[in-house]
C-alpha cells in the first residue's frame, strides 16, 4: 500500500518545516502539494520544494486562489485505489519519529473499521479535550469537545500555553505523557489538520465521496459523509503530530517564538518571516477582553516525575 501525503499548500514559513518531516521519511511514496498559494513568493517556494525531491507533485486547479472553499475540489486528484491518502495541513509543525511507518501499520490493521483515520493532533479542539480528559498532561482551563471550541479554538491563549509544554515533552523524551487511548468520532465535525482515507474507498464511492464544490469540505468529510455511510472516523491516540494554529490564533502565535521552537526540534535554523505588528486598536481589544474576563486562561504542565 502506497502512502501519499497531500497538503493544501502553502505558506513557506510552515512548508519548510513540514517538508523536513515528510521528505526525510522513506515511507512516503509521494507528496502531493495542492497549489492554493496566496502570493507568488509562496508559489515560487512551492516550485523550489517540488524540484528538491522527485516524490513531490504539484497539483493545480485554475480557480484556486488561497481560499478555504476551494480545498475540497482538490480531492479529485485522490484517485489511486492502491494508495492511502494522508492529508497534512501546511502548518503541521511536528511529526514524531517513525510516524509514517507506524501510522500505515495501524491503518492496515484497522482497514474497514472507519472511513477516515487521524493521529492525535496537538492543538486540535477535539484532541485538546482528549488530552485533558485522558492523558497524563495536567490541563487547567475551559475546553469543550467541539471542533470550533469557543475557548481553545477561538483564542490563542490555549496553544500559547500548550505548545511550549509539548516542545519540552519532545525535548525530554516524554511524549508518552500526551498519548491517549484510541477513540472513534461519530456525528461530530473534526478539524482535519491531519487525517486520511484509503484510495479504494474514495474510488468506490465516486461522486458520493467528493465534497460539494465551493462548500465546507471539512464538515462534509469529517461528519456528513461518515453519517451517511454509518462509518465513524478514528483517532489513533498513540501517534502524535502538532498543528501550529487556526486562523483565529495565527497572528498572536506568530508574535511568539513558538514556531522557532519547532524548527529547533527539527534541527533547522530559525525561520525568517515578518511577525505581525500589534496595532493600537488590537492591543486595546486584547486589553478589554482580559479586563472583561473573556479571554480564557490556562495552566498546562507535565506530571511530576516520581523518583523511585
Amino acid at each position: 500500500m502506497k502512502l501519499i501525503v497531500v497538503t493544501p499548500a502553502g505558506r513557506e514559513k510552515y512548508l519548510r518545516l513540514l517538508g523536513h518531516h515528510v521528505l526525510k521519511s522513506p515511507d512516503v511514496h509521494e507528496w502531493h502539494l495542492w497549489d492554493n498559494c496566496r502570493n507568488e513568493a509562496d508559489r515560487a517556494y512551492l516550485q523550489q520544494l517540488a524540484a528538491s525531491d522527485p516524490r513531490c507533485r504539484i497539483k493545480r486547479l485554475p480557480h484556486a486562489d488561497g481560499g478555504i472553499n476551494v480545498i475540497g475540489d482538490f480531492y479529485r486528484f485522490c484517485d489511486d485505489p492502491d494508495a492511502f491518502y494522508l492529508r497534512l495541513d501546511d502548518d503541521v509543525v511536528f511529526v514524531e519519529d517513525g510516524f509514517f511507518q507506524k501510522f500505515m501499520a495501524r491503518v492496515m490493521v484497522e482497514r474497514g473499521s472507519a472511513i477516515w483515520y487521524a493521529p492525535l493532533i496537538i492543538n486540535n479542539a477535539i484532541c485538546n479535550s482528549l488530552i485533558k480528559q485522558l492523558s497524563k498532561v495536567l490541563v487547567d482551563g475551559p475546553l469543550t469537545c467541539q471542533a470550533s471550541c469557543e475557548f481553545s479554538w477561538a483564542y490563542a491563549s490555549f496553544p500559547q500555553a500548550l505548545h511550549p509544554v509539548f516542545i519540552e515533552a519532545v525535548r525530554s523524551n516524554r511524549l508518552g505523557d500526551f498519548r491517549v487511548p484510541d477513540r472513534e468520532i461519530r456525528l461530530s465535525r473534526f478539524s482535519i489538520n491531519a487525517f486520511g482515507f484509503f484510495g479504494s474507498d474514495i474510488v468506490s464511492l465516486g461522486e458520493r465521496f467528493q465534497p460539494p464544490s465551493g462548500g465546507d469540505e471539512e464538515e462534509w468529510l469529517s461528519a456528513t459523509l461518515p453519517a451517511r455511510l454509518d462509518r465513524p472516523g478514528k483517532i489513533f491516540g498513540d501517534l502524535i503530530v502538532a498543528h501550529f494554529g487556526f486562523y483565529t490564533q495565527e497572528r498572536e502565535l506568530l508574535r511568539t517564538n513558538i514556531l522557532d521552537g519547532y524548527y529547533g526540534l527539527a534541527g533547522l535554523a530559525d525561520p525568517i518571516y515578518e511577525k505581525p505588528p500589534l496595532h493600537l486598536r488590537e492591543r486595546f481589544r486584547q486589553w478589554r477582553r482580559i479586563r472583561r474576563g473573556k479571554t480564557p486562561r490556562y495552566t498546562i504542565s507535565l506530571p511530576a516525575i516520581v523518583s523511585s
